[in-house]
């Protein structure tokens, strides 16, 4: 496989093949439970004070923000029906300590700016009064492996001081998702992690079933664009060992593979469209470690 052989800028109607591919959301197994867990969690805490919160572990690339962003839109529609506000979603990053946290809540809670002389009780205070007034279902934190992740254990016992705080305070569960190095959490801060004690790990696709079915459900999504049918045969295993049972791995591939389908007459996808399609998204790798190339030899 030539780079030569990979397509220059593409049309609009193909990019939007690609983009529909991007935004196909299959909803596996554990994301229905941690969604179901979040929703109960959210449901009891309304009524019963007792300050709790999830903690999701996950690789990059697994869905992590996806499921964040499902468990929002799920609490916007309970909230627009039942006339209570809906969550607060933040994003951390390496910078993160009480100050920052403090500001990215006060801007989820809608506060248009940060007072002129900012200091952390000021801040505080505003966030109890947000808080308060807005009375949100939970806190939703993405990438909160930058709490810990480093040497600076001293500061990711203050952020998840801080949080602990307003748990117990507003009685508001914190929904935390971050990569495995949240596994450090209950050394630094077991308090905090004693409220926030549902724990689960999004783990990356085994070949088997759960693959397969994930794959049928990406042909379905898009049968009426293009033809994915071969993932489900010759291309299964090679998938499987390209992106390594990677969610977002697995989409770039295919989203490459569906807009080349799309500039063919029968907009099929092949193998050697899969195997163009790993090229884009990983760049030139040695043909023989393209398990596309690979698979279709073998039958050859």
């Amino acid at each position: 496989m030539k780079t030569s052989e990979l397509t220059g800028p593409r049309p609009m109607e193909v990019l939007k093949v690609g983009e529909q591919l991007l935004n196909v959301v299959v909803e596996h197994e554990i994301f229905r439970r941690i969604r179901s867990a979040a929703l109960d969690l959210m449901h009891s805490m309304r009524v019963v004070r007792c300050p709790g919160g999830i903690l999701v572990q996950a690789e990059s690339g697994m869905g992590k923000s996806l499921l964040l962003e499902l468990i929002q839109r799920d609490v916007q529609t309970k909230a627009v029906s039942e006339r209570h506000e809906a969550c607060l979603r933040i994003g951390l990053d390496s910078a993160v300590d009480t100050r920052a946290l403090a500001e990215s809540v006060m801007l989820a809670l809608g506060y248009p700016s940060l007072p002129s002389r900012p200091n952390l009780v000021a801040m505080n205070h505003l966030v109890k009064v947000g808080f308060e007034k807005r009375k949100p279902w939970a806190l939703l934190i993405d990438e909160m492996q930058h709490v810990c992740e480093g040497n600076k254990d001293i500061t990711a016992r203050a952020v998840t001081d801080w949080l602990k705080v307003r748990m117990d305070a507003f009685n508001t569960p914190v929904i935390g998702a971050g990569t495995h190095v949240l596994e450090r959490l209950p050394v630094i801060n077991p308090q905090f992690t004693s409220r926030a004690s549902a724990n689960f790990v999004i783990y990356p696709f085994a070949f088997d079933d759960a693959w397969r079915q994930l794959l049928a459900a990406f042909t379905q999504a898009m049968s009426a664009s293009v033809d994915l049918s071969e993932i489900n045969k010759a291309g299964c295993r090679p998938l499987h060992v390209a992106t390594g049972g990677n969610m977002r791995a697995l989409k770039k591939v295919l989203a490459y593979a569906c807009m080349h389908a799309a500039t063919q007459e029968r907009r099929v996808v092949t193998m050697d469209s899969l195997a163009l399609a790993l090229l884009e998204a990983k760049g030139q790798i040695a043909e023989q470690a393209n398990p596309f190339v690979s698979a279709r030899k073998e039958r050859s």
